[in-house]
């Protein structure tokens, strides 16, 4: 992937043997949309020695559709892109069962879309300390009715 540097899009569906994202990954600094799709057994880690502070990418979007043994989000990726990510959208992760703290660090955060994921229970305390999130919405998960309860 080194050689893609202007890769501003990149969609990985259905990659069957793909348990970790690739250490040059890192290459990909143009890279602002990142779909991953059907990718059954991706834990959505980097490889083994990647430390974090080697990842340092602009994502705006992240999409995350049906990965069925998803049980957190990538920090490592996510906080890489803290100043540019406007945009991440959950749906059908099963295993997903909480939204981790520091997804408050993503500052220009401005939707947060989570569907069909049956076992999210509960999103961070302090939610609302992001001041840019214009749009959040939860469908077909357990943290709904939480939300509307309150």
């Amino acid at each position: 992937m080194q050689y893609l540097k202007s890769l501003r899009t990149l969609v990985l569906v259905g990659c069957a043997r793909l348990v970790f994202l690739p250490r040059s990954l890192k290459f990909l600094s143009k890279l602002e949309n990142l779909k991953i799709t059907s990718c059954r057994r991706i834990n959505l880690k980097m490889e083994p020695e990647e430390k974090e502070d080697d990842l340092q990418l602009s994502l705006k979007t992240f999409s995350l559709f049906r990965l069925d043994t998803l049980r957190d989000l990538p920090r490592l990726l996510l906080q890489g892109s803290s100043s540019t990510l406007q945009q991440i959208e959950i749906t059908w992760c099963q295993q997903l069962s909480f939204l981790p703290a520091w997804l408050l660090n993503l500052t220009s955060l401005q939707e947060l879309r989570i569907g069909g994921c049956k076992n999210l229970s509960a999103l961070p305390e302090g939610i609302g300390r992001l001041t840019n999130l214009r749009q959040l919405t939860t469908v077909g998960c357990p943290v709904e009715q939480k939300i509307q309860t309150k």
